[in-house]
């Protein structure tokens, strides 16, 4: 048996230019099913009240990470509220200094929302359709802009006394008379920087009692990772959850914890929320992103709940020429899988864009040779 909605989305899947014009109709049995999935995300960057001893709430904090091996874009939404009027400053790590600083749309958010419902898959016989949800030196000005009601600017630092310092004046010059304590935040930034992190995004939200949604903002930067701070986030302490939307060239199968792969859940049944998307299904979720893909990419929901002191590290993503499956390594499992896929391309029931490591739209002698040469690695 398959309820009503459920054969309208089969029904539409392929059919996805109509996915924006539909998403304020959409169904408020998929927001009951997936409240703590798609809804909530605790606590994804360092968040630190101007006023001493402001309770910050994080209920709904949401990101899409989509990175093509060289540029990586991160979309960042926060839903916040504070016991009482005050600002807060968000602080944001990036491995290079962003080459875009754009207002995004909560739409991306609502249609990967969509996505994940198409393609939900049927339950095992015989039972019903069934759902459970399951559940984030001298410092330089390098940017400096007003979007929506985000105050954001850049900057380039390299020690971590010089950064308190100049964040003192910076929030005076803001009209902010209290002085900012980095207090725990210190020592992460110090590991930050000691890494080789030296931009920082100060993003200044203006925060009452009633909770809002602050409109999310795109960042674009390079790195040769796919990368997402978490560290940042162990000072604020307590417990929080953390849902990621990875958008990748290939599939994710390891390198994601304490993260772990988001569900669809049946009675006695469960599969991870991972698909493939067109270009079509990427440009509905922003353009800029679509821009970052030749080809198809994979959307991966990953998911974290749990004290938030226990994330002692970054998520970090490396693909290493030749590793298929992002184990982290390249092993006998990913010359099966370009094997698999030998002579094939784009069209053909073979045809598996991993294996295409030159990017020419054929898997030959010549991706072999490229995945022979990190084998073992």
């Amino acid at each position: 048996m398959k309820c009503e909605h459920l054969n309208h989305f089969q029904k539409k899947s392929g059919k996805t230019k109509k996915t924006v014009a539909r998403l304020k109709a959409a169904p408020l049995l998929f927001f009951l099913l997936l409240p703590s999935l798609i809804m909530s995300v605790s606590a994804d960057m360092g968040m630190i009240p101007v006023l001493p001893d402001v309770s910050i709430y994080e209920p709904g904090q949401k990101a899409i990470v989509a990175w093509n091996g060289q540029e990586e874009i991160l979309v960042l939404s926060t839903d916040v509220s504070s016991t009482v009027n005050t600002t807060a400053l968000q602080i944001l790590p990036l491995p290079s200094n962003p080459k875009k600083i754009e207002e995004a749309s909560l739409k991306s958010f609502n249609v990967i929302q969509e996505l994940i419902w198409s393609r939900m898959p049927p339950p095992p016989p015989p039972y019903p359709w069934t759902y459970f949800g399951n559940e984030t030196n001298e410092v330089i000005v390098v940017f400096h802009e007003k979007i929506g009601m985000h105050n954001i600017t850049v900057v380039e630092a390299h020690n971590v006394s010089e950064f308190a310092k100049w964040m003192g004046q910076f929030l005076l010059n803001n009209g902010i008379n209290q002085q900012v304590s980095l207090q725990n935040f210190e020592s992460i930034i110090g590991d930050y920087i000691l890494r080789d992190f030296h931009f920082y995004v100060l993003d200044l939200v203006d925060l009452s009692s009633l909770q809002k949604s602050v409109e999310p903002i795109l960042y674009e930067f390079d790195t040769k990772s796919l990368y997402y701070p978490l560290l940042i986030t162990s000072p604020i302490g307590g417990h929080g959850r953390i849902v990621l939307f990875l958008i990748t060239e290939d599939v994710i199968e390891t390198g994601f914890y304490p993260l772990s792969k988001a569900k669809y859940y049946f009675i006695d049944f469960s599969q991870p929320i991972e698909f493939e998307m067109s270009h079509e299904e990427l440009s509905l979720i922003d353009p800029r992103i679509e821009e970052l893909f030749k080809d198809k990419a994979f959307l991966t929901a990953l998911i974290y709940e749990g004290p938030l002191d226990k994330l002692t590290k970054d998520m970090v993503l490396t693909m290493i020429t030749g590793d298929l499956n992002f184990d982290g390594k390249v092993d006998i499992i990913d010359i099966v899988t370009a094997a698999k896929a030998f002579g094939s391309s784009p069209g053909h029931s073979r045809w598996n864009s991993a294996a295409d490591m030159n990017k020419d739209n054929t898997v030959n002698i010549q991706d072999m040779v490229l995945i022979a040469r990190n084998f073992g690695k």
